[in-house]
């Protein structure tokens, strides 16, 4: 492979366009869109999840509508996107998601441990397994096809370690190497058939039901990779700790998003901006895409109907919502954050747009605020409509299958009824202060590979 001079400044974000660099708009104009897709903090690229908005747009709400030090929070926090972006620019940040490998993301990037701690751990872990490895070990044959057994035997050992307690008590180094290890899972292999992923060759983003993994598997001869985890790991971390991780000390919640919001972890009138992503209608199962990353946390038979993980997930993130329930749960959300929200605090909400059953756009987030919306003691500032082509967003990986998402997010943007809010900053500054910022180690682990090969 042939590595450019320049490819670690092309992580580096220079100056906004005109124009889109990713085919989408909203309708008041490229706003993020105009912003390189590849702008953000390292640590974003630690896992890849379903409905996640571009760090850019954070970036965006984020600069707008609050100012260092004031409190932003993520009720909906998904892979923690709003929390890693709103603690690097200096914010308090709250991020909280049902869903356990959403919590996991949002802990590790709510409060990453030390370069040099989370490398420690890992030494010490692999010195560990050396003098007690395990070569005979009881795995569901779903999780067995995919890896080598040579992986699959650290894989178990690093499982077992952090298992012996709740995922909601590991500390800061565990909740890294839970979140770095989950976003090397399963990936493709490259076409000289290495890989950055511990897996036999499939997709990253999500994870292909197992009867369709056999049939994949049968039909292209995959090969299972004998990887190392332990160094694929100190690659993944070499990644993701490029940039620098300045910012105050976030913190992530496992709880039901309104019960947080009405609870004594948010104080009534503190909140500048909240900024999330609600979960899609009808859409998405976050239970079973995820089937590989909630075994590697713990939670087994997700993949499969009566399993007990299945049943216990989708009782706990209700995927199922008809409108009229998924109506309910949003005025109970909506509710709850304007007990939060401060008199001059902003609330955004990102609402992924559906298709009704004749295959036209639902318009489900004007239709849900024309329902609800007086009821919620808060008042609609702006709609905008951001569309991106299907082939750009993470869905198109689904093809036909995609269901009845769109290419088009709405973003309500609201305020208390009887709030006043200011705009913090009508001009988007798009400079990245911790770029290049992160630990010399990190660069150089990553750089060597890359003009090795």
């Amino acid at each position: 492979m042939t590595v450019p001079d320049n490819w670690l400044a092309e992580a580096f974000f220079d100056d906004p366009e005109l124009d889109s660099l990713d085919g989408g708009t909203t309708d008041q104009g490229p706003l993020w869109h105009a912003i390189s897709p590849r702008w953000g903090h390292s640590m974003h690229s630690m896992c890849s999840y379903h409905g996640m908005f571009p760090p850019r747009l954070a970036h965006y709400f984020i600069q707008r509508y609050s100012k260092p030090g004031d409190l932003v929070v993520d009720p909906f926090s998904g892979r923690g996107t709003t929390t890693l972006q709103a603690r690097v620019e200096g914010r308090r940040t709250l991020g909280n998601d049902l869903s356990p490998l959403a919590y996991v993301l949002t802990a590790a990037k709510a409060n990453p441990p030390a370069w040099t701690s989370i490398n420690t751990l890992v030494k010490d872990l692999e010195g560990s397994f050396r003098k007690r490895a395990q070569r005979d070990f009881d795995v569901a044959d779903e999780i067995r096809m995919l890896y080598h057994d040579n992986t699959l035997s650290q894989l178990v050992f690093l499982r077992n370690y952090l298992l012996r307690a709740p995922f909601t008590e590991w500390s800061p180094e565990e909740l890294m190497l839970a979140g770095a290890v989950a976003g090397i899972l399963h990936g493709a292999q490259r076409s000289d058939g290495s890989s950055m992923y511990l897996s036999i060759s499939m997709p990253n983003t999500f994870s292909m039901p197992p009867e369709y993994v056999r049939k994949f598997i049968q039909e292209k001869s995959l090969v299972k990779i004998d990887q190392n985890v332990f160094e694929r790991l100190r690659d993944k971390l070499a990644r993701i700790y490029l940039d620098s991780n300045i910012g105050l000390v976030g913190r992530a919640y496992h709880e039901d998003a309104s019960q947080l919001l009405m609870s004594s972890a948010i104080r009534p009138g503190t909140v500048s901006l909240v900024l999330t992503s609600p979960p899609y209608l009808r859409v998405v199962n976050y239970g079973t895409s995820n089937w590989i990353r909630l075994w590697w946390l713990g939670i087994e038979n997700v993949s499969r109907h009566g399993g007990a993980g299945r049943k216990t997930l989708d009782a706990a993130l209700d995927h199922r919502h008809t409108y009229d329930s998924y109506r309910a749960f949003m005025l109970r959300t909506l509710k709850s954050v304007q007990r939060g929200l401060r008199p001059d605090g902003v609330a955004i909400f990102v609402v992924g747009d559906v298709s009704a059953p004749n295959g036209q756009s639902d318009d489900l987030a004007r239709h849900l605020w024309d329902d609800v919306g007086e009821d919620t003691g808060l008042r609609l500032l702006d709609l905008v409509e951001d569309s991106l082509p299907a082939q750009n967003k993470v869905s198109r990986i689904w093809g036909d299958t995609k269901g009845r998402a769109t290419d088009q997010d709405v973003v309500l943007v609201l305020a208390r009824d009887d709030g006043d809010p200011v705009a913090k900053s009508t001009e988007i500054e798009w400079d990245e202060a911790y770029k290049d910022g992160g630990p010399d180690e990190a660069h150089a682990r990553y750089r060597l590979p890359r003009l090795a090969s």
